[in-house]
């Protein structure tokens, strides 16, 4: 008998466990924390993490939070979303205007596909990296995503007016001209993506173009010849 109620209170114990970490590991993973309210551990958690942060960074949180992302970035790159978006977490908790922190939420949930959420963070990293070149590519590219899947007109044609202003300004671009290729093929214009698709194999990097994606666009519309 007591070796029954001792092996039921470790069940219970563990049991107990598991739903304390659950809710804290499901934060960890949202953007910003999800904005849920944190218990006096999980606080005092990130006290302590800010404070170690300010002790190695001689309290330089721009520098702190910075290189943060820039770890999430790796993370992101090795396919490693959650971790990536563990870093975006902490660098947005040393400095809430990180734009490139919130810049990689919003990469991040694009790739698991929560459309709405990626447009919000994007938008609200624009006010802190519109500057960067890459941050315009990715976000005109998640617009398109969404417009063409949505058939919405307005986010289409926000996308397009985007992807000629990166065009205008770093021409050799591969990347946003094929995901201006993608966008015009998702809506059905597989000419005018050729176009893009020519001016892409044109570019030092035409390398970087997805196969995959010209195998998809020689099924729809067979490459022209002029």
């Amino acid at each position: 008998m007591e070796r029954r109620r001792f092996v039921q209170g470790l069940l219970l114990a563990s049991l107990i466990l598991f739903a304390n970490a659950a809710p804290a590991q499901e934060i960890n993973l949202l953007p910003k924390y999800g904005g849920l309210p944190k218990a006096d551990w999980q606080k005092a958690a990130d006290d302590k993490f800010i404070a170690g942060m300010d002790e190695d960074y001689r309290g330089d949180r721009n520098k702190a939070s910075s290189d943060m992302a820039a770890r999430g970035w790796q993370y992101l790159a090795a396919g490693d979303p959650e971790d990536a978006m563990r870093r975006f977490n902490q660098a947005w908790l040393l400095k809430n205007d990180c734009g490139v922190a919130l810049w990689g939420m919003a990469a991040v949930e694009a790739d698991w596909g929560k459309l709405d959420d990626s447009l919000k963070l994007f938008s609200e990293a624009e006010k802190f990296v519109s500057g960067e070149i890459n941050f315009s590519v990715d976000y005109a590219r998640a617009i398109g995503m969404v417009g063409s899947q949505r058939h919405d007109d307005a986010l289409l044609k926000d996308a397009f007016d985007r992807f000629q202003r990166v065009y205008d300004k770093a021409p050799q671009n591969t990347k946003n001209l094929q995901n201006w290729a993608m966008t015009l093929f998702a809506v059905g214009k597989y000419s005018d993506a050729w176009e893009k698709v020519k001016l892409a194999e044109a570019t030092p990097n035409k390398g970087d173009l997805d196969p995959r994606f010209l195998e998809a666009l020689q099924a729809r519309m067979p490459r022209p010849k002029n």
